[in-house]
């Protein structure tokens, strides 16, 4: 493609891009599917169980069998056509939750049954649930990848909003539907991404007049061929030659951490008060909110600040929100207090997720975000094992004010971190480079 006209392209709202619609129907189906079975699954955990600390456990199985299946993931998004892995990945996880909507229908669900399908569920999460994200650089470019970026940050916001609260109520009309519904919307993945007609392969993103030149040296050149796609390891080989990207990363994996940790607490408090599963679902719906909400001021925000200063803003209203958590035990209040904590995620998200897409090589992009993947969902894990535990030693209050301490710790790292204040204002992110 000539740089005249990917400079045309790129001033194309990625609506009118034919390939970004059928993306988004095939990501929306998956989100859905994930949030609407994924909430479910947490009130079966517990129902089955009875106890706040297995159904714990069974979130935790989940999380670290997704971790073990990342790094072999990010390995094959950067061999195989992604075209392909998102279409197997619909199928299996329709297969699965199919076979769960059989066995809660049978009334055959049990504990063991049930870390049996977190370990699968998890498992095939990890190898290719990542796989969809990589490819939206290979299907909108420049302008248009931060437009899409915002689009689906709105997305994701409404599908907060609702899918929690829906999944809660038609757990309510019988435990099996949510799963087949997510089955549905697995198998409409599977459909909607064949209509993808952009070449989804993996390859180096270093424009063939680089490459003819043999007199340039540039950085998109340290790593080509076969040889970027031998190494597993070369993912975690690229944070260790950009120092600036272990610190942005590993703020943003406390941050996740901390919030997979409050959710946690809260939700299993909620259950241990059997408060009715919609109404638990209306704290996720606060989520949903602020979520929405905040995609309104990514806009205004980008504009008067830097892409670093936004997101350290943002990483102090979300302090403020996990500060009030632990006063309160009333769902109607800790749904207020869910939007404030998720009113700024989306501006941080929005910039994060750009700029990471920008710097990491097309051909690397599947094994560097496996890292960060498996990193987060370890940590992720670890949340909400941990989150039982210390609810039943600690109590609500004193298990949320921990949280919240945590939350501070994280913000001060945030201001400490060169990397977060490098990032740049929006204007020159269409002149990143891929960091070689």
């Amino acid at each position: 493609m000539t740089e005249k006209r990917q400079e045309k392209e790129s001033t194309i709202s990625p609506w009118r891009v034919r390939d970004y619609r059928s993306w988004f129907v095939a990501d929306t189906a998956s989100a859905l599917g994930t949030t609407i079975g994924g909430f479910a699954f947490t009130l079966v955990a517990y129902a089955v169980s009875h106890d706040v600390t297995t159904a714990g456990m069974v979130g935790t199985v989940f999380a670290l069998c997704e971790g073990l299946g990342t790094l072999p993931g990010g390995h094959l998004s950067d061999r195989i056509d992604r075209k392909k892995l998102m279409i197997v990945f619909g199928l299996i996880s329709a297969a699965t939750l199919c076979v769960m909507t059989l066995a809660l229908v049978a009334k055959m669900m049990s504990a063991p049954l049930l870390f049996l399908f977190a370990i699968v569920r998890g498992l095939t999460s990890g190898v290719f649930s990542n796989v969809s994200n990589i490819i939206l650089p290979q299907i909108v470019t420049g302008n248009q990848l931060v437009q899409a970026y915002s689009a689906n940050e709105s997305r994701d916001a409404c599908i907060q909003l609702f899918s929690k609260p829906l999944s809660g109520f038609l757990y309510g009309l019988g435990p099996e539907i949510p799963f087949l519904i997510s089955a549905v919307l697995y198998a409409l993945m599977s459909v909607a991404t064949p209509l993808i007609r952009s070449d989804l392969r993996p390859k180096n993103d270093a424009s063939p007049s680089d490459s003819d030149d043999s007199t340039k040296k540039t950085p998109r050149n340290h790593i080509g061929g076969s040889s970027s796609h031998s190494s597993l390891i070369e993912g975690f080989a690229w944070y260790t030659r950009w120092p600036q990207a272990v610190s942005v990363f590993g703020s943003v994996l406390l941050l996740n951490c901390v919030l997979t940790l409050m959710v946690s607490i809260v939700i299993l408090n909620q259950q241990m008060l059997n408060i009715p599963g919609w109404q638990i679902g209306l704290i996720s719906t606060g989520s949903g909110v602020g979520l929405l909400s905040g995609s309104f001021l990514t806009t205004p925000l980008a504009n008067r600040l830097t892409g670093g200063r936004t997101v350290q803003v943002s990483f102090i209203i979300i302090m403020v929100g996990c500060a009030l958590q632990p006063f309160t035990q009333n769902t109607y209040l800790l749904a207020g207090c869910m939007a404030i904590m998720n009113l700024m995620v989306v501006p941080a998200n929005s910039v994060l997720g750009a700029y990471a897409s920008l710097i990491i090589p097309n051909d690397l992009r599947g094994r560097v975000f496996s890292v960060f993947s498996l990193f987060n969902i370890t940590l992720a894990s670890l949340a909400s094992g941990i989150a039982g535990i210390m609810l039943s030693s600690l109590g609500y209050m004193i298990a949320a004010a921990t949280t919240a301490a945590i939350m501070t710790g994280t913000v001060l790292l945030a201001f400490m971190s060169n990397g977060i204040r490098e990032i740049p204002d929006k204007a020159a992110f269409s002149n990143l480079e891929p960091w070689r």
